[in-house]
């Protein structure tokens, strides 16, 4: 029999960038979490649908087709079912005003890609997973 202290905390990740997104795969399974993977927005819409309450955290791009980063924080801040979880954004944007946005959506942190790590952000999720 498994506790909830026992089972795999579950992450979703979203990015379009097929070799980012399994980098930060990669990166989250070695720290111990279950990663469900999307392509888009709408993707990361359909897996909160099925798994919502079992999501611990997002990980996020912004600029993906069919349906963007900040589409999806508007979503997930309208619902009552999902506001509660926390989203870090990893975008290429990197305007302040990019920032500010996310952040006024909910984002709880904001990495730039090209100055991310994924193990580095690996952590910085289960420090805010912790937290919780």
């Amino acid at each position: 029999m498994t506790t909830n202290e026992n089972k795999k905390k579950i992450i979703l990740a979203v990015d379009d960038d097929a070799d980012l997104l399994e980098l930060n795969v990669i990166a989250l399974s070695a720290k111990g979490f279950e990663v469900l993977e999307a392509g888009n927005g709408k993707e990361a819409m359909e897996w909160l649908d099925r798994k919502g309450d079992e999501i611990e955290l997002i990980l996020l791009d912004i600029v993906m087709p069919i349906m963007d980063g900040f589409e999806v924080l508007e979503k997930i801040q309208k619902s009552e079912k999902y506001r509660k979880i926390p989203v870090i954004v990893a975008s290429n944007l990197e305007s302040d005003a990019d920032r500010q946005a996310a952040f006024a959506l909910g984002a709880k942190d904001f990495f730039e890609k090209v100055k991310m790590n994924p193990s580095s952000v690996a952590e910085k999720i289960k420090e805010i997973i912790e937290k919780k």
